[in-house]
């Protein structure tokens, strides 16, 4: 099926470039350079020092008509040891029809409502802590319906990663009394054997006043296991202009979606107990300026006194160049996991990291 999508799909990408040709004059190259230093330490291996340099390349060509193409890749560096790793991020074609919208082949793809971890969306740990992960972009066929302007339907079938079976989702999407309505099915694997391989959610986000309201809730058919998500978000501008966003959500989810919704969360563990597990996670930000902010993201796991921190600070330098101050520590409660003490669950730091980078865009 994979060796029969990509027969599909080659000739109509060539298709769209001969007739991008006369167009070329509108083609242009934009993208991100980023280098890094990560300093890591974990109690295994103690104190690692790695320096990245990534480049993220996209080529922006014209419309046509109602055709669109997008071309991006992303190129990573391993200095140490001295390899070099590069994936498409975009690489489809998307025809606007004129009651559907059609985008097939790399893409995006990803059903996000506004949490900082979606224990419901297409693939579990495509975005977490408001960082994407390279989980989000499959190659997939889309196929996306308005009713109308509040009201829509998309429908999903992909072939996600390494994998080496295909999956599908259909996820409808509609306002209702101001609140933002959403409900999906997914199954994870196409194939007669797999049919009990699927999850379903629903998600709504609106306001109440001033503050922000959202939550979700799913079934896992592997895990026979339901989730919980509940969470609200606030915004406050002071005169002079500085801003204070914050936002809190309290999930309730099977141990073993944990490794998923986390993303690529270095040091946050699964979890062995076969129970549903209970996390509050938070996020603070400060606009300091028009060029700068500072903030921290919090995730407790209430189940076994464990905490990861990620303290941030961003700075414009110039109007193409910024740099950026990550951290992380992760600790573990010193006393064993169902005895309540919140004081002790600073206690032991078991594993950290700093990154400094500097981004330039172009």
């Amino acid at each position: 099926m994979k060796k029969l999508f990509c027969l599909t799909i080659v000739p109509i990408f060539f298709i769209i470039i001969v007739n991008l040709v006369g167009a070329a004059r509108e083609i242009t190259l934009g993208g991100e350079f980023n280098t890094s230093l990560n300093a890591i330490y974990t109690e295994q291996t103690g104190f690692t020092l790695m320096p990245e340099a990534s480049l993220d390349l996209e080529l922006i060509l014209p419309s046509w008509k109602n055709n669109e193409f997008r071309c991006a890749g992303y190129l990573l560096t391993d200095i140490p040891e001295s390899k070099i790793d590069f994936f498409w991020k975009k690489l489809y074609w998307k025809y606007k029809f004129e009651k559907l919208h059609l985008t097939v082949g790399r893409q995006p793809v990803f059903w996000s409502f506004g949490s900082l971890l979606n224990p419901v969306d297409y693939t579990l740990g495509a975005a977490a802590l408001e960082q994407e992960y390279s989980f989000k972009y499959q190659d997939a066929l889309e196929i996306y319906y308005p009713l109308n302007w509040n009201t829509s339907f998309t429908m999903v079938v992909s072939h996600p990663g390494q994998s080496t079976h295909w999956k599908a989702g259909l996820r409808g999407r509609t306002l209702i009394k101001g609140f933002d309505i959403t409900a999906n099915y997914i199954q994870e694997q196409i194939g007669k054997e797999e049919r009990d391989d699927y999850r379903w959610g629903i998600t709504a986000k609106g306001d109440l006043g001033s503050v922000g309201v959202y939550g979700a809730l799913g079934y896992y058919s592997r895990e026979k296991a339901y989730s919980l998500l509940a969470g609200l978000d606030y915004s406050y501008s002071f005169p002079a202009g500085n801003q204070l966003f914050l936002q809190a959500e309290c999930l309730y989810i099977p141990s073993g979606i944990l490794p998923g919704i986390i993303g690529s969360l270095m040091f946050v563990s699964a979890e062995e107990q076969q129970n549903n597990i209970t996390l509050l996670v938070g996020n603070t930000t400060y606009k300091i300026n028009e060029f700068s902010n500072i903030g921290l993201s919090t995730l407790y796991n209430y189940s076994n006194g464990s905490v990861v921190m990620l303290p941030f600070y961003n700075d414009q330098l110039s109007t193409n160049c910024t740099i950026q101050i990550q951290g992380g520590i992760e600790t573990k409660s010193t006393f064993k996991s169902g005895v309540s003490n919140t004081n002790a669950v600073l206690n032991h730091p078991v594993n950290l990291f700093l990154k400094i980078g500097l981004n330039h865009t172009f």
